[in-house]
């Protein structure tokens, strides 16, 4: 028999009901292996552009219908990922929102919210065991550390390299009625745990002021069909219990490469590195095309053709920022070209 024991609330500023469980049904279960950063890992340089400045859409899935925000959270992760920063090559996956439904009910027992187990655990919905999440099986995650979203330069490291944080928290009521589109939530505010909430955390702002806020430094929090700014200070503030995860969905079938231009093989060592698990993540990579080997030097007395100057050029952005200026585009080039350019002998 189905149960129901999750509750609604209106946002009007938002113009939209949304469902909640409480916090406590949401407490991770089992334990986790915790990501641990490196201390060979340099600094996260900002911003971090996971989403095309925002331009992936995330909908609401049903959240204004049922308490599903646990598998909502896991569809907006593959639909950030795969939607590549809107780059050739990618496009977002397009969830089914009654088999997403359909299987939310049946885990849940009906209406009753999720735990972390549900979403990641061994049978857990966005698994392979599972079915992979709304029934395809090639909307999964293999593998899954927790993270501590309050330190800054391991939440910074992770969301730059895997797109994204998976956050549980516990909902302000201040923040309900006052939550719109773009908002910026700059201060601690006061949890609720009744509002318990699943939410991605995915894009990491650099200087720049909105709303008479500096910015730098908080995070894109995606939720209810839209998405706002988030500070470090309140994020630790409400309660937070978070995770990140490894998927395929990353990856472009034919390279290898995410929109970062990065290969699989180099992410699947990041996430090792971080304390993953190197079998499952191995297996990943072997799906893929191996990473092409450097190119050839030229001999100092080749004549350089056209094709391989821009190649130079163009390799000179490997580490750029997607968003740059004129000049900054410039000086990528230059020393694209500079580091290829033949040799005298």
């Amino acid at each position: 028999m189905k149960t129901a024991t999750t509750h609604k609330k209106w946002l009007p500023k938002h113009q939209r009901w949304v469902h909640f469980a409480h916090r406590d049904t949401m407490v991770r279960k089992h334990p986790m292996a915790k990501a641990t950063l490196p201390k060979s890992v340099p600094p996260t340089v900002l911003p971090v552009d996971n989403t095309g400045n925002a331009a992936v859409n995330c909908p609401m899935l049903g959240n204004d219908y049922c308490g599903d925000c646990g598998p909502v959270m896991m569809a907006h992760m593959a639909e950030i990922r795969t939607f590549g920063q809107g780059h050739t090559g990618f496009s977002e996956l397009n969830i089914n929102q009654a088999a997403l439904i359909s299987q939310y009910e049946r885990v849940s027992g009906g209406d009753n919210g999720t735990d972390e187990d549900m979403l990641v655990g061994p049978e857990g919905i966005a698994t392979s065991a599972g079915g992979g999440l709304a029934g395809d099986p090639t909307n999964i995650v293999v593998d899954h550390l927790d993270v501590d979203v309050t330190n800054t330069a391991l939440a910074q490291y992770v969301n730059d390299q895997f797109y994204g944080i998976h956050m549980a928290w516990s909902v302000p009521e201040a923040f309900l009625q006052e939550f719109a589109q773009g908002t910026v939530w700059p201060d601690a505010m006061t949890p609720n745990p009744e509002n318990g909430h699943y939410t991605p955390l995915s894009d990491v702002a650099a200087n720049s002021v909105v709303s008479g806020v500096d910015v730098n430094g908080f995070y894109r929090l995606w939720t209810w069909g839209a998405w706002c700014w988030v500070s470090p200070k309140f994020i630790a503030s409400v309660q937070p219990e978070s995770f990140i995860t490894f998927s395929p969905l990353q990856f472009n079938k034919t390279t290898g490469l995410d929109s970062h231009g990065r290969h699989v093989s180099d992410q699947a060592a990041a996430w090792v590195a971080l304390g993953g698990n190197a079998a499952r993540v191995n297996a990943i990579v072997s799906q893929f095309p191996p990473k092409p080997g450097p190119a050839p030097t030229p001999s100092p007395n080749a004549v350089v053709t056209l094709t391989q100057a821009q190649s130079w050029a163009i390799s000179g952005f490997t580490t750029a920022h997607p968003l740059i200026a004129k000049s900054d585009a410039e000086n990528y080039a230059a020393a694209g070209l500079a580091a290829n350019w033949p040799k005298p002998s």
